[in-house]
């Protein structure tokens, strides 16, 4: 009787946490605009060298949010998000019967956010819009080719935080529309803007679906 009354206790103790439970799960994935390559000068130094340092504008951008719902209106959230541009690069040269080329040569930019924010619905009566804003703190990894064209020696180099630093800091809001589909999943689509603070500019805009688990 004893262990059934044990049982039982549990039971109403699990129940009562699931109902006051609040936190969401978040994975979202899709498309982003990033102009941070729009800075990068591909012609500038000796004219004797070629650089392909800038990569496509527009990419992809994935990542997983865990939000704490304090009220019916409000929350707090972390979030890390990877941001991936790419470019395919073709070149060909020949300098004293020695030929380099490269041919449907992929490389890569990637982004790793890691976000706090504050989110809050727009009203009572249209609680599936919402918006939300925050700090970020970033890190980068760039692959860079620079070839001489009167050596036709090349230079492959991929730059990151631990070989040379490259980190970032910033803003970013957003605007979130999501919609319940029944009692613990939430689908949804949100658009971000992130902005840096040493550049005073904006760095990229994306637009993802949402998926969210309520637990």
């Amino acid at each position: 009787m004893k262990l059934i009354i044990f049982l039982l206790s549990l039971c109403s103790i699990s129940a009562n946490a699931q109902k006051k439970s609040k936190f969401s799960l978040e994975v979202n994935y899709g498309a982003q605009a990033n102009f941070f390559f729009e800075g990068y000068d591909e012609l500038g130094g000796p004219t004797n060298y070629i650089n392909f340092y800038k990569k496509n504008t527009f990419g992809s951008i994935g990542g997983v949010e865990l939000k704490y719902h304090f009220n019916k209106m409000a929350s707090f959230g972390i979030a890390y998000s990877n941001a991936v541009n790419t470019r395919i690069i073709n070149y060909v040269n020949r300098v004293n019967s020695v030929t380099v080329a490269i041919e449907d040569f992929s490389i890569k930019h990637q982004t790793e956010y890691y976000h706090l924010f504050y989110e809050r619905k727009f009203s009572k009566k249209t609680p599936q819009f919402k918006y939300h804003f925050g700090l970020f703190y970033s890190r980068y990894q760039q692959q860079e080719v620079t070839i001489s064209r009167t050596t036709n020696s090349s230079s492959f180099e991929q730059r990151n935080f631990n070989n040379s630093k490259l980190e970032e800091g910033g803003a970013f809001v957003g605007i979130h529309y999501s919609k319940m589909i029944d009692t613990k999943f939430e689908l949804g689509i949100r658009l971000r803007v992130y902005y840096l603070i040493s550049t005073n500019e904006i760095e990229t805009i994306s637009l993802t679906p949402i998926l969210t688990y309520h637990f």
